[in-house]
Formats: C-alpha cells, sequence, structure tokens
C-alpha cells in the first residue's frame, strides 16, 4: 500500500533548458523588433532624402529654364539695348584675305 506517487513535474535539469530555451527565443524576438525598426526608420530617412532630391531636380529644371531664357538671342539683344551696351549686332561679315602671295588662291584648306 505504499505506493510511490508518480512524479508529474519537471526536474531541475528540464527546468533550466526550459528557461535557456526561453531566453534565445526572447532574445531573438526582440533582436528582430529592433532590427523591423531600424529598417522603418532607414525607410523614412531614405524617402526623405528623394523628395529632396525630386525637389532640387524640379529647381534645378527650372533654372535651366530661365538660363535659357536669358541667354535667348532676342531677350539678349533687348537688355543689351536696355543697358546702352557697347555691344552691336554684327551687320555684314568682312572677308580677310591672306598676305602671304605664296599661299594658292584655290581656297583649298590643306594647301594652307
Amino acid at each position: 500500500m505504499n505506493h510511490r506517487k508518480s512524479a508529474t513535474g519537471l526536474a531541475f535539469p528540464s527546468l533550466i533548458l526550459l528557461i535557456i530555451a526561453v531566453v534565445i527565443v526572447s532574445s531573438g524576438g526582440i533582436g528582430y523588433v529592433v532590427m523591423k525598426n531600424k529598417q522603418l526608420t532607414t525607410r523614412s530617412k531614405i524617402a526623405k532624402i528623394q523628395s529632396e532630391m525630386d525637389e532640387h531636380n524640379v529647381s534645378i529644371t527650372l533654372y535651366q529654364s530661365d538660363i535659357e531664357e536669358t541667354l535667348g538671342y532676342y531677350r539678349l539683344r533687348r537688355q543689351l539695348a536696355e543697358m546702352r551696351s557697347p555691344l552691336v549686332e554684327i551687320k555684314y561679315v568682312e572677308v580677310c584675305q591672306d598676305p602671304n602671295p605664296q599661299t594658292p588662291r584655290d581656297g583649298s584648306v590643306a594647301a594652307r
């Protein structure tokens, strides 16, 4: 009648292994959360930088169009006239003759 009761509790080594397993799984979960947060912050930084790059590209395009407009032929002539610049429009082109009589008169570039 003295029957031993069957022990259904965890033994000490099993309890230690269970605690180690819990620590490993917990540290893995915490590491996953930390890495996911870093990914999210990096994504937001990248999105912010991309939007700034887009804004800069738009402003560069606007500046280029302003420069092209300023360098336009008619506008440049008008600005020079308003500033009373000594620069004048070329009315005609004068052909310069070579004073060296030894050059051939056929106008070939290779003979010069």
